[in-house]
């Protein structure tokens, strides 16, 4: 900073023969005109210094540029843009970017799951008139239960990181790994085998049509 100010003071100084500031004559320049033209210039200089120096682009302890680095932008993966693909217009959407730091296959069944129970979220539990973030029909006993019966949540964020806790458990501890096994999510553990109702059979199916379009991806 110190050199470019000492540059531009040689310029200036150099910039009209015939102009002489102080004590010296101003040649053809009046020097009350002369004076102003000073002010003005010094004003200017002054101001686009702060500018420069507010908006970090000089660092004055060691008179270099400031560079700044802006962290790459990261590419989605193939999962992700199928899954946004899918869930493009729908409630749910706002909640991909949390759904999508879980675990891949947990991911690929909370979306197909949240097809089944709430059509990604156009409908869902609410209290006191207000969205629960529950799109998954999840029902565990909390001091904010929704309409139905139904958890309700303070935030997507929370939403997902609780009902993505218990599907990770059932995919990676107790290896659930089909739509067909995951009827427990619907019906609890005693119609995980045998004959299973209509309905339950309905259930399966619907999951494993939004499953099996982000399996192929995981």
């Amino acid at each position: 900073m110190r050199k470019f100010i000492k540059k531009l003071n040689k310029k200036f100084l150099r910039w009209n023969k015939k102009a002489k500031i102080g004590v010296f004559t101003y040649g053809d320049i009046d020097p009350a005109k002369g004076k102003q033209l000073l002010l003005v210039l010094a004003i200017v200089f002054a101001g686009t210094l702060a500018v420069f120096s507010t908006s970090g682009y000089f660092d004055d302890s060691n008179d270099k540029i400031v560079q700044v680095s802006i962290p790459p932008v990261r590419s989605q993966s193939s999962f992700e843009k199928q899954a946004n693909k899918l869930v493009a217009g729908y409630p749910i959407a706002q909640m991909t970017p949390y759904i999508f730091s879980k675990d891949p296959k947990v991911a690929a069944f909370m979306i197909a799951i949240a097809k089944k129970e709430s059509a990604w979220g156009k409908r869902h539990p609410v209290l006191a008139g207000k969205d629960c973030y529950n799109y998954w029909g999840f029902r565990l006993k909390t001091d904010s239960m929704g309409s139905g019966g139904h958890t309700c949540f303070d935030s997507p964020q929370q939403a997902v990181d609780v009902v993505a806790s218990r599907i990770d458990e059932l995919v990676n501890q107790e290896n659930i790994d089909s739509p067909t096994e995951m009827i427990v999510w619907k019906c609890g553990y005693g119609c995980q085998d045998g004959a299973k109702t209509a309905e339950e059979k309905k259930w399966v199916s619907d999951v494993n049509i939004y499953y099996s379009k982000l399996e192929n991806y995981l």
